[in-house]
This record gives structure tokens, C-alpha cells and sequence, in this order.
């Protein structure tokens, strides 16, 4: 009789810490769950699973590595096709796959309806738009949902998000657009300034950027102090004062070149000149730099092609004076000088890199 009570006792034992086990488990494993989905909303009794964001700048789209990671899942294995768009602004991008009762995760950037569309959406600052999630097996429609989106026209730039602790200075590179038909009428006007005016750039008489290797560090000079003398008596491009705090969350709207270019009295900021010259620098083959301190920037070039060649800078707001782009050149080595020594440089910004790293131009 005690042998019996004895073995009831240890099962009693037994049970209790299997079930303490069990719950304890149970309780870990159910705050893991909400740890990985305490971000994301669902719909459909879970089916979909996702985190869209609130607002997107437009500048940033074409470089964006993802708009929006989606969970799915079907209550039985079966072949489905999930589909994410935001009408009126994107074409829909959609992804088949044979789902299973576990989530699945897939990133989304469905592409813009046309080249046209981040230039449609300029005029405005703010556009009202929908994401729209659906997940369908064969004809059936087993789940779709949708979230408001607010789209921020492409002429805004943030320079740094305090929500997601992240620093978007580099996508100005995005700004630079070498290939778009403004510049390369900039590139057509200075080269009818230099054949002119030869004499006035140490005999440099053409626009070759680097030659291969060939060109010398004053025939760089010359050409990017042309670029700058025609903006400066050709184009009349005036520049336009603004302290804009480039280390803080804050946004600010930075026109494009050929948003400048194209007005009838062509005025831009010093990020807005200095990317108007960073353009054509590399429209030419050479490395533009955009050197930021907190409240300015300003535009330098490598003087040769070598990755250790030194840089020289470019000051736009001369473009108010009627400065020579020599002179600018001489005030931006002077300025980035000084800035270096009283630790004023916030980042300077190798636009040559980024394309590397994946920044494209908005064009």
C-alpha cells in the first residue's frame, strides 16, 4: 500500500512539472509570436500578415530595396497568386507560389505605371492613395485588404527619419541625373562657350571629362569652372539662401535640374546647384562629390579618375555674384578647408559610390 501511494505520489510529481514544462513553453512560445507580429496588422483570420508603411517620399521610390514584406499563408496547401499595388500610381506586382498553413514572407516594389509618373505627382506635395494586398487561389479570393498611404511628391526630400533612426542623405545621388535631356543641353552650351572662348580656360577647347586618363588637373578644373560659367552669365541661374538643417528629422523640397533648369528665371538652393553641377560632372565621366555641413552644401570633383586623386570644391552660391567659376573654385577649397578644421563636415556624399551601392538616377 505505501509502495503504491509512493509511485502515485512521484506521478503526481511527474505531471505537475510536465504541465509547468508545458505552460512554461507555452507562455515562451506565445510572446515570441507576438514579439514577431506585434508590428504587423492581419486580415482574414490571419491569412495575410503585414506592416505597410504610412508615407512614402516619391524621390525615394526607384532606389527603395522593398515597399512593403507581406506574410501569407491558406488554410490548405494550394497554389496562390498574392498581389500588391497601389492604384492609379503603380502597376501590380504579383507572386505565385504554392502556399502551405505556415506563413510565408515575400518583399513587394511594384513598379511605377509609367516613367511619368513620379513627374505627375510634382505639382502636388501630398497625394491620398491606398496599398492594396490580395492573396487568391485559382478564382477564389481568399483574402484582400488594403491600408491608406499618404505619397509625398518627388520634389521632398527627409533628410533623416527619427522614427527608423535613418540617415537618407545619400539618396540625393538620386537627384543627380546625368542623363536627362536638360543637362545634356547644359553639356551642348558650355561646349559652345569653351570652342569660343579657348583662351579663357588655358586653351581647353572641348568637354572630355578624365581623356581616358589623358587629361591633366588644371584641364579638369577648366572644364568644371566652364559648366559653372555657363550656368553663371548663360543660363543666368541664381542661387537662393536657405538654412535648411540637414542633421535633423526634416524635410525639404529640392527640385530636380531640370525642374531648375527649365523655369524662365532659373533659381536653386545650394543642394539644388551643387546637384546641377554633380550632374553634368558625370554626364562627363568624372566623380562628383556633395559635401554637406549642418546648414550647407556644396559640389566636389575628383581631379583625375584614380580613386586616391584629390578633390577640389566648388562654391554655388557665387552664382548670385557673377563670380567666375574659378573664383568659385578657389572660395569651395577654402570653405571645405575651413570646415575641416572647425569639424563642420556632416558627410560628404561620393556619388560614383552610391551608383555602386545601388542608387540610381530619378530619371
Amino acid at each position: 500500500m505505501r509502495r503504491r501511494r509512493v509511485a502515485l505520489a512521484a506521478l503526481l510529481l511527474t505531471l505537475l512539472a510536465g504541465s509547468t514544462v508545458y505552460v512554461s513553453y507555452g507562455l515562451r512560445a506565445y510572446a515570441s509570436y507576438g514579439a514577431a507580429y506585434a508590428d504587423y496588422t492581419t486580415a482574414c483570420n490571419t491569412l495575410i500578415a503585414w506592416s505597410p508603411p504610412q508615407t512614402i517620399y516619391m524621390g525615394f521610390y526607384p532606389n527603395l530595396p522593398k515597399l512593403v514584406s507581406v506574410r501569407y499563408r491558406s488554410q490548405i496547401p494550394e497554389a496562390t497568386r498574392l498581389t500588391v499595388s497601389i492604384p492609379g500610381f503603380t502597376q501590380q506586382q504579383t507572386l505565385e507560389s504554392t502556399s502551405a498553413s505556415g506563413f510565408r514572407s515575400a518583399n513587394f516594389k511594384p513598379p511605377l505605371l509609367s516613367s511619368a509618373t513620379l513627374d505627375a505627382l510634382a505639382q502636388t506635395q501630398r497625394h491620398a492613395a491606398q496599398i492594396r494586398v490580395q492573396l487568391a487561389a485559382g478564382s477564389r479570393v481568399l483574402c484582400e485588404t488594403s491600408a491608406p498611404v499618404t505619397l509625398i511628391s518627388r520634389r521632398w526630400m527627409q533628410w533623416r527619419d527619427s522614427a527608423t533612426d535613418a540617415d537618407n542623405t545619400p539618396l540625393i545621388a538620386g537627384w543627380v541625373t546625368p542623363n536627362d535631356p536638360t543637362i545634356t543641353t547644359l553639356i551642348g552650351r558650355t561646349a559652345q562657350r569653351l570652342g569660343a572662348q579657348p583662351g579663357s580656360y588655358d586653351n581647353t577647347s572641348a568637354l572630355y571629362g578624365y581623356n581616358q586618363g589623358a587629361a591633366n588637373a588644371q584641364q579638369v578644373r577648366d572644364q568644371v569652372d566652364a559648366l559653372f560659367d555657363t550656368l553663371q552669365f548663360d543660363y543666368h541661374l541664381r542661387y537662393a539662401a536657405d538654412n535648411q538643417p540637414f542633421t535633423q528629422d526634416a524635410s525639404q523640397q529640392v527640385q530636380l535640374p531640370r525642374d531648375v533648369l527649365s523655369s524662365s528665371a532659373p533659381t536653386g538652393m545650394c543642394v539644388e546647384t551643387s546637384v546641377i553641377l554633380a550632374s553634368a560632372v558625370e554626364r562627363l565621366g568624372m566623380r562628383p562629390f556633395i559635401v554637406f555641413t549642418p546648414t550647407h552644401a556644396f559640389l566636389g570633383v575628383a581631379l583625375s579618375a584614380d580613386p586616391q586623386a584629390p578633390v577640389e570644391y566648388w562654391e554655388t552660391s557665387d552664382l548670385n555674384g557673377g563670380v567666375a567659376g574659378s573664383q568659385a573654385n578657389t572660395h569651395g577649397d577654402a570653405e571645405f578647408a575651413q570646415d575641416t578644421q572647425t569639424h563642420q563636415i556632416q558627410e560628404i556624399i561620393d556619388i560614383s559610390y552610391e551608383r555602386i551601392h545601388g542608387i540610381a538616377p530619378m530619371e
